[in-house]
């Protein structure tokens, strides 16, 4: 190629480049373009053309730079997940609203003072959150794994040995700026989002002998499920598990270790539930419930009465947590059904599964191989609890704390929104970076 031809290419790319802001972007389309510039040089020198005559051609055939660094521009813009987003919002004003419904409706001095403030002060927090996460760039992430994974340890460490006891004896809160976090909650997300980084970097699939690499990831896989065994910590246990394998599998594709390692815990958690007295009846008690006066089955038999009686329209704001326990976090969904009546519950339903579907379809539309794979594992995060809290309301299923995400009062919306604003985030950025991009491992 003649010399001139080159700066005329350069410049071509240069201002092409100038008008796309997804600088990620950048290099593929300096690749694509010159690989058409060539194509075309090489068509016309078949014909008969010279190398001058044929690097001109090419040049114009590519078009205007202008308009083709506009139009390239509008592919690679960052993307907006408002669907996501109203979904949140949404949540958010349910969780409001029932909060000030149970404020209104409960008798009895068993909630906390100022029930819709406070939560709308969690909610704010959460909020702020989601927006810091939204701006993170989850490739960072990707190189931060494993200090990510060490960070949850550690957190679960801080929990247990610095936490004050309470809640019947567990060590999970630890007081940050005055609100009590559940470190042991949020490390579940810390470990999936961990692991996804760790399973996905090249130092680990590449670097590593084949049978190394295979005990690395699944020891990377055990040693949480593990601890939660051992704190114990049965809720986490179970979110975790429903979540790591599933990411395991797509990530490792290795069906025989997770169906050895799915069958184990299933087995080794049905052991641990009916050894422990207190796990089995209240299983036994959640689906026996008419025969039970006290305990776990007296609460599901209070459930089902709830429900059974509320019809349609509901009770109103006066009858709103009377005769539950707790009704502003594990039977929140109960309280909006016997305020609102079914048809509340059928729209809660279905914003639920609206939000659910919204989440599935981010992850469709991702093509870098790490944010799909995040995305995956943050959707099965968040749908597994919200599906959880929509069982409740069947009557039969066992209460093991899992908080309603965006919806139940508590601390635990910190991390559920920073979830949903790093899943955004990733939706944000899908068309800025080219398809499997991976970062350097540290």
């Amino acid at each position: 190629m003649m010399e001139q031809s080159k700066k005329d290419l350069e410049r071509y790319l240069d201002t092409v480049c100038a008008q796309v802001r997804a600088k990620g972007m950048h290099k593929e389309i300096r690749d694509e373009l010159s690989g058409h510039f060539t194509d075309l040089v090489t068509e016309r020198l078949e014909l008969g053309a010279t190398d001058e005559e044929a690097q001109q051609y090419a040049i114009r055939q590519l078009g205007d730079p202008q308009a083709v660094g506009r139009e390239l521009h509008q592919i690679h813009k960052p993307r907006i997940p408002w669907g996501l987003l109203a979904g949140v919002i949404l949540l958010s004003a349910v969780s409001l609203l029932g909060m000030a419904a149970v404020e209104a409706g409960f008798t009895e001095d068993l909630i906390p003072n100022a029930l819709m403030l406070r939560q709308s002060v969690f909610i704010i927090l959460g909020l702020i959150a989601m927006t810091g996460m939204f701006f993170i760039n989850f490739k960072q992430l990707q190189r931060a794994s494993g200090f990510i994974y060490g960070g949850a340890l550690l957190m679960i460490a801080a929990s247990l040995w610095l936490g004050p006891e309470m809640m019947n004896g567990s060590r999970r809160y630890v007081s940050i700026l005055g609100f009590p976090f559940d470190l042991i909650g949020c490390s579940p997300y810390l470990f999936v989002v961990a692991l996804a980084g760790i399973w996905k970097r090249p130092n680990v699939q590449n670097t590593t002998g084949g049978r190394l690499r295979s005990w690395v990831e699944l020891g990377l896989l055990l040693l949480p499920a593990a601890i939660y065994i051992l704190i114990p910590s049965f809720a986490e246990l179970v979110v975790y598990l429903v979540v790591a394998l599933p990411l395991y599998i797509r990530i490792t594709r290795r069906w025989v270790s997770v169906m050895v390692v799915a069958v184990s815990s299933v087995s080794g958690v049905a052991l641990y539930v009916w050894s422990q007295l207190h796990w089995s009846d209240r299983n036994i008690d959640a689906f026996y419930f008419q025969d039970v006066v006290t305990g776990a089955g007296y609460i599901n038999r209070i459930i089902h009465g709830t429900l059974t009686s509320a019809g349609w329209k509901g009770h109103g704001l006066e009858g709103a947590g009377n005769g539950l326990i707790y009704p502003y976090t594990d039977l929140f969904p109960v309280v909006l059904i016997q305020t609102f009546g079914w048809a509340g519950g059928l729209l809660l339903l279905v914003l639920t599964c609206w939000f659910v579907l919204k989440m599935v379809s981010c992850a469709r539309a991702v093509s870098d191989t790490y944010g799909r794979m995040l995305i995956f594992a943050l959707t099965l995060m968040l749908s597994i609890r919200l599906l959880y809290g929509l069982s409740i309301l069947s009557g039969r299923m066992p209460l093991i704390s899992i908080p309603f995400p965006f919806l139940s009062y508590g601390q635990h919306v910190f991390i559920e929104f920073a979830a949903a604003g790093l899943l955004m985030g990733i939706y944000w950025r899908k068309d800025m970076l080219p398809a499997g991009q991976a970062p350097s491992s540290l």
